[in-house]
């Protein structure tokens, strides 16, 4: 009985080991591929020197709600009088805008819309007296989306995208422009 005991013990404890091994392979894996999203992030914004890119690749899967809403926000390191860029715009949906407002205010900045699918339309265009203290969106707002793709490039290195607002509404949750709600 007591041989019994023991081999149960040695077996408990071998299956603990590996479940340890394997969870902290686990870990190593999910570190090394989230260093990887981020390096390749940041490759795609140092690619085109001087440039920003923000991209935005949205299926059916990514939200049920109509008129489907996502934003990406973004400010500027220094105040710039001019900022050009380029806009590149896909989409199998029925109706579709891009907008860039001011996040604090909901001014928009620019805007350009279409009626229907879109296999590829790129466009260009200059936004105003952009300030450093200001947080500015890129706003992609559509119906019956199958699957966009939104890509902004800034043509200067001062565009710096954001990852979560500069003013929070309350201690638990953000808002942009009051449409998107960010957790924290």
């Amino acid at each position: 009985m007591n041989s019994v005991n023991k081999w149960k013990k040695k077996n408990a404890l071998k299956k603990k080991t590996a479940v340890l091994i394997i969870s902290i392979i686990s870990i190593a894996g999910m570190t090394a591929c989230q260093k990887s999203i981020g390096s390749q992030h940041h490759a795609s914004n140092n690619e085109n020197s001087g440039k920003t890119i923000i991209t935005m690749e949205l299926d059916e899967n990514y939200d049920d709600s109509e008129p489907f809403v996502n934003a990406s926000l973004f400010g500027v390191t220094d105040d710039i009088d001019v900022l050009e860029a380029e806009g590149i715009f896909q989409m199998d949906g029925e109706i579709g805008s891009v907008e860039i407002k001011d996040n604090e205010t909901d001014e928009v900045l620019w805007d350009k819309a279409w009626n229907e699918s879109v296999d590829q339309d790129t466009f260009r265009f200059s936004l105003n007296n952009m300030q450093k203290e200001k947080e500015y969106a890129v706003y992609f707002t559509g119906t019956k989306i199958n699957h966009a793709v939104i890509k902004v490039v800034f043509e200067s290195e001062l565009v710096q995208e954001r990852e979560r607002p500069l003013k929070v509404q309350n201690s638990n949750t953000s808002t942009v422009s009051g449409e998107i709600e960010y957790y924290r």
